[in-house]
């Protein structure tokens, strides 16, 4: 009988042992395997975030927000060095208009709550001030959003596209006397696509109608951004503009520059730190799988180790008869070696299977875990009135919901991992295990090495 057969039908002297001793292998391994599959698909989703998430970076005239404040349109000039500032690789530009009762056929879909009336109020008295005798001015009805846009997206207040639920979008490059209206304006007006209105003295076809679940967003109107330049007479200027920056990681260093070049005629935000939280939580989840690797690495080699030294110890008197009887020191410990190996290569079997199989909940498991302590944190912080001055949008509103939106869109990227097993991962979790078999069976082949016959064989 060979060296080989013997050390594989050694491990049967034992089934129950030899069981114990792969089961516990093959849980060994399959923690490594589903270690390495969560960390390698969460570097995987770290660069999607980089790529994708928290790198919008809001532009807006200094003291404006939405349609309100002071400041002055962003020119022409001002765009051009937005646009050609480096790791900048797209632009989204709008512009913003209230249409009165006076400009336009359309009556508005919004009434003034109460706190719109304090503001129409105080506007209204500080006004009639002026006039003689103190005669109060007519309250006003609401203006109605006019959205001039490079990107009808932008208008979605939940970082999605637009949902157009009638007729088609509008083509944001031309400067057509065309217009997507809201759902709420249009039921309002009694207004379906093909219809027309007039607003500017102009008449305008509408080409769709969209809803975004937001009544604000829902009763104005969005158009070319050439088309409104034309009608209000703003020729090359922008309200907003959202820049698109490579990487999260170049996102600092683009607002510095931006805030460098353009100076304090322009407000700039940006989600960095909301992004690098994001990132910190994934970054979290890839070390703690890590660690998750190394110890399972270290209990498998320790239970490879043990099992064969405890081995090596009960057979003492065998290996002295065995190198009595001419048995060289290498075919007894290549023996001994043969029987960890079949150990490890039944143990890494069961073990790749099991890790397959848990690989996917496991990942989703550690997100889900970090995730709600991080939501935790969040909230407790909230609670306590702390805030960001950091903060931002995925894509800026200039009406209600667009910060929250753009925030939920960023947590929903940041926590949406896959888990994904390539032949990679495969190989290196093969690797790691010879690894795990060499260091468990070396010891015990070098102890079997050193039993002397005569020794051995005077005291037992």
């Amino acid at each position: 009988m060979n060296v080989l057969t013997r050390g594989v039908k050694n491990t049967l002297r034992s089934p129950i042992r030899s069981g114990a001793i792969v089961l516990m292998f093959a849980i060994s391994i399959a923690l490594i395997l589903s270690m390495l599959v969560a960390r390698s698909s969460v570097l995987s989703k770290i660069d999607e975030v980089k790529a994708t998430a928290g790198t919008s970076v809001t532009i807006r005239p200094a003291g404006v927000m939405g349609n309100m404040g002071g400041g002055d349109p962003l020119t022409a000039e001002q765009l051009s060095t937005i646009k050609s500032t480096d790791h900048i690789s797209a632009t989204t530009m709008t512009l913003s208009d209230q249409l009165s009762s006076d400009d336009t056929s359309l009556e508005s879909s919004l009434e003034f709550g109460g706190f719109g009336q304090r503001q129409r109020e105080s506007s209204s008295s500080s006004e009639s001030s002026t006039q003689a005798g103190g005669a109060a001015m007519q309250m006003p009805t609401p203006g109605i959003t006019v959205t001039g846009t490079t990107d009808v997206n932008s208008v979605s207040t939940d970082g999605s596209d637009l949902n157009i639920t009638s007729g088609e979008t509008i083509d944001t490059d031309s400067s057509d006397n065309v217009a997507l209206i809201g759902s709420t304006l249009a039921e309002k007006n009694s207004l379906e696509v093909g219809d027309t209105f007039t607003a500017y003295d102009q008449t305008i076809t509408i080409k769709g109608i969209y809803e975004t679940d937001n009544r604000f967003q829902d009763s104005g109107i969005i158009m070319p951004l050439a088309t409104l330049q034309s009608l209000t007479d703003q020729a090359d200027v922008v309200s907003t503009v959202v820049a698109t920056v490579d990487s999260s990681d170049n996102v600092s260093a683009t607002v510095n520059s931006l805030k460098s070049s353009l100076g304090d005629d322009a407000d700039i935000t940006s989600e960095v730190q909301r992004a690098e939280e994001s990132v910190s939580s994934l970054e979290g989840i890839a070390s703690l799988a890590l660690a998750g690797v190394i110890a399972a690495a270290i209990a498998g080699a320790a239970i490879v180790l043990l099992a064969m030294i405890m081995v090596v110890r009960e057979r003492r008197r065998e290996i002295g008869v065995m190198k009595a009887i001419g048995g060289t020191d290498g075919k007894v410990v290549g023996q001994f070696i043969t029987e960890g190996l079949t150990l490890t290569v039944f143990g890494a079997v069961i073990g790749m299977v099991l890790g397959i199989l848990v690989s996917g909940p496991m990942t989703t498991s550690l997100v889900s875990s970090q995730n709600t302590i991080n939501t935790s944190q969040r909230g407790g912080m909230a609670t306590r009135g702390d805030s960001t001055s950091n903060s931002s949008t995925q894509r800026p509103q200039g009406g209600p919901g667009g910060f929250e939106g753009g925030f939920q869109q960023l947590q929903t990227n940041a926590t949406q991992v896959t888990a994904s097993l390539t032949p990679d991962i495969i190989a290196i979790a093969l690797g790691v295990t010879l690894v795990i078999s060499l260091i468990g069976t070396a010891i015990p082949a070098w102890f079997t090495a050193r039993v002397r016959p005569a020794e051995v064989l005077r005291t037992e």
